[in-house]
């Protein structure tokens, strides 16, 4: 692909951007209306400062854009500054502008309606209600598509003052009608998008839709009328491309902070993905398109946003070879782009007892966590019952707070099995089994404690729940027909029960298992007395714990465990979470993501019987630990295979290949078999960071030389050079 003035704008946006550059609009107005009208009901104040905010921006132009919608960062003035610091900690500040990332929006309504039928939609409910929260909730809807609309209309008039005639008719035209070409729809798609994005919300985390299918007619109707070409067609999604990494700051959110990122609080967008959704199924046939093909082909790799999740099902690659290979090729770039198993979610949440009809509706949002569009929202994602303004009691609030963010026990799960050796340590004849009964137990009283805390947060929030308004109720229709938040009134409530750290645990168990009670070389004392020990002095135990083959060597034992070990645990998960459902409409999500939450749980943690030392990271998410995968790439991948294919909704697998290994036409052909063969046999999830570790080693001697190196992390793409360097020598070991 040529570089376009754009695509190069967007990637010296991602590289060069200075790490304290502030959205300094947002800020500067906020500020001055931060305490303004707070008599008022927190909808109706939301779209005050709402209205307020957006017709104060400016509305930037580049002669080159298609799409506009652009937000202004820099570095600020020391007075700035001294402004900025004192707004983030000022208790009134976002007191009203509730947070909502981690979602989807109705895209398909918001392009067949338009901003005129969301608003005629909106009245419509208003006239049939009668309770006075939900008026004034549909009200203050109706007031922020006016804002939008203004908006819209105002940047139409900025583009007219540029010579950017066609620019301005296409904003005027989304803003007034129902879209009915690819142009508006994409311009009316985007500005719902930025606003969030750039204005509302930090972290906004956000699913920007299955655009092959929805923008599919009207594409096809410009291009059968003549409206359009396809090239047109392609410059118009290389832009959108680009404008979604143009609101973006420097560094990595989940292990960056202050003084080595742009944080949130700078810039909304930070360092959070937007997801756009390709390929996968409509009721159980190919939903691939020629707009598929082309939004694949216009992937650009160096950008961090959109991230793409490809949807694959099985035989994908052979009934679309075309796009296969394009999908191949950018995995070999290190494209921001991810694979989710369309057949393996659609089981899950079967398995779990979702209608047939509902999972149609699924997502990706958040580190890929799955979702039911907006049939579903995530518990812990705002406007949590905290924020709906209502009298608690001091036993409500405590009875609020969720349990152990990520696991039952100090330390994670690798140390829960060097307690319940612990216990077994005086039982003449314990067996792995004892192991099994134990932790199947104490995982089965977390959840059992999580659901426990849904319920009681639901219920605070149903006790008055149009009392918040946040921007995503604004696209929602459930929220729009019950004149409600959608955190409170969605028809699913959701949070994750994720096995972090599964692999070190799994190794745990099978070096426990080995060791004592297989070949029987230690007493559970002695392995015990090592641990504690941090193995000093125990250099032969040390040694024999770390010779065992662990999960990801695809050896007999190991895969035993890790399948003993998953399937145990996540359908515990379902079937807990069963009642609950059936009852109340909520349920957890069986996961095995982590994040980078390894590195922090570890760096606490004290060495465990895999051979782990203290402050070791752990394993991430559904992949091995690092250096466990002894029988190479294909072994890694076979023992992966051992996860349930219908009992896992979210396993983030980062597969790290060697760039030599996968070089030219025969090494493209080899990628893709593999890749195709590890989903057609149940995978469920791959990331593909094609790189050389000898690269990363260098880029940590001489960042500035390698400023475009791109890594994937969990469900989004870093900038290698800007990430801690905890983070770096942990993906270096990856490529080890």
């Amino acid at each position: 692909m040529d570089m376009t003035p754009n695509v190069r704008e967007a990637r010296l946006a991602l590289t060069e951007k200075p790490l304290r550059s502030t959205a300094v609009e947002r800020v500067l107005i906020l500020n001055e209306i931060k305490s303004d009208h707070k008599d008022l009901p927190l909808p109706k104040r939301f779209s005050y400062m709402f209205r307020v905010l957006l017709s104060r921006v400016s509305t930037p132009l580049e002669p080159y854009d298609l799409i506009a919608g652009r937000g202004v960062d820099r570095l600020l003035t020391d007075e700035e500054e001294e402004i900025f610091k004192a707004l983030i900690k000022a208790p009134e500040y976002r007191a009203c502008m509730l947070s909502s990332g981690h979602c989807s929006y109705d895209w398909k309504e918001v392009v067949s309606l338009g901003l005129p039928g969301l608003r005629r939609r909106a009245e419509a409910s208003l006239a049939e209600k009668t309770d006075p929260d939900e008026r004034v909730f549909l009200e203050s809807v109706i007031e922020i598509y006016d804002t939008l609309r203004d908006f819209m209309l105002r940047y139409a008039e900025s583009a007219e003052a540029c010579g950017m005639l066609p620019v301005a008719e296409n904003l005027r035209k989304a803003a007034t009608t129902t879209p009915d070409d690819f142009y508006s729809a994409l311009q009316l798609l985007w500005t719902v998008t930025f606003v969030n994005c750039t204005y509302i919300t930090p972290n906004p985390t956000l699913t920007v839709g299955r655009l092959d299918q929805i923008l599919y007619p009207l594409y096809e109707a410009d291009l059968a009328s003549g409206r359009m070409t396809r090239e047109q067609a392609a410059a118009l999604i290389t832009d959108y491309y680009c404008k979604h990494n143009l609101n973006m700051g420097r560094g990595e959110h989940q292990v960056g902070n202050a003084t080595n990122a742009t944080t949130f609080d700078r810039i909304y967008n930070f360092d959070a993905p937007q997801y756009l959704l390709l390929a996968g199924t409509d009721h159980g046939r190919s939903a691939v398109n020629p707009l598929t093909e082309l939004m694949a082909e216009c992937i650009v790799p160096e950008f961090k946003n959109p991230v793409v999740v490809v949807r694959y099902f099985k035989g994908m690659n052979e009934k679309h070879p075309a796009l296969w290979r394009t999908l191949c090729e950018k995995s070999l770039q290190s494209a921001s782009l991810m694979y989710y198993n369309d057949d393996n979610v659609r089981a899950t949440y079967a398995r779990i007892g979702i209608p047939a009809e509902d999972i149609e509706e699924y997502v990706h949002f958040g580190c890929n966590w799955p979702g039911l569009g907006t049939n579903s929202s995530w518990v812990q994602m705002g406007p949590v019952a905290s924020k709906y303004g209502l009298p608690l009691t001091a036993a409500e609030i405590e009875a609020l707070k969720p349990p152990r963010k990520y696991c039952a026990v100090a330390g994670g799960w690798p140390v829960y099995i060097t307690a319940i050796l612990r216990e077994l340590a005086d039982k003449q004849d314990a067996t792995i089994d004892d192991v099994y009964e134990r932790f199947f137990a104490k995982w089965e009283e977390y959840v059992g404690q999580k659901l426990v805390w849904i319920e009681r947060e639901l219920e605070v929030r149903r006790r008055r729940p149009a009392a918040v308004l946040t921007y995503t109720d604004c696209f929602s229709n459930v929220s729009i027909e019950k004149g409600q938040c959608h955190s409170a009134c969605a028809k699913y409530q959701f949070t994750f029960q994720s096995f972090y750290t599964f692999g070190s645990t799994a190794d745990c168990i099978i070096v426990a298992d080995e060791l004592v009670f297989r070949q029987k070389k230690l007493t559970i004392k002695q392995l015990l007395e090592a641990v504690d020990a941090n193995f000093e002095g125990s250099p032969e135990i040390l040694a024999l714990c770390r010779s065992v083959p662990k999960y990801g060597s695809d050896t007999a034992l190991s895969n035993e465990h890790a399948r003993r070990l998953s399937h145990g645990t996540m359908a515990i998960t379902i079937e807990k979470s069963k009642p609950y459902l059936e009852k109340y409409g909520y349920f957890l999500e069986p996961c095995m993501q982590s994040d980078t939450w390894h590195l922090k749980i570890g760096v606490d943690a004290e060495a465990t019987v895999n051979g782990r030392l203290a402050g070791e990271p752990y394993s991430q998410n559904s992949r091995p630990a690092n250096g466990a995968a002894t029988s190479g790439l294909t072994g890694m991948m076979n023992a992966m295979l051992n996860l349930p294919c219908d009992g896992v909704l979210s396993g983030a697998f980062n597969l790290d290949v060697s760039k030599k290994d996968f070089a030219g036409e025969r090494g493209l052909h080899v990628f893709s078999a593999l890749l195709s063969t590890y989903f057609d046999r149940g995978g469920l999830h791959a990331q593909v960071s094609s790189l050389s570790r000898e690269d990363l080693i260098d880029a940590q001697i001489d960042p500035d030389a390698h400023r475009d190196l791109r890594v994937r992390v969990t469900g989004y793409s870093g900038i290698f050079v800007d990430i801690c360097k905890d983070l770096q020598d942990d993906i270096i070991q990856r490529f080890s």
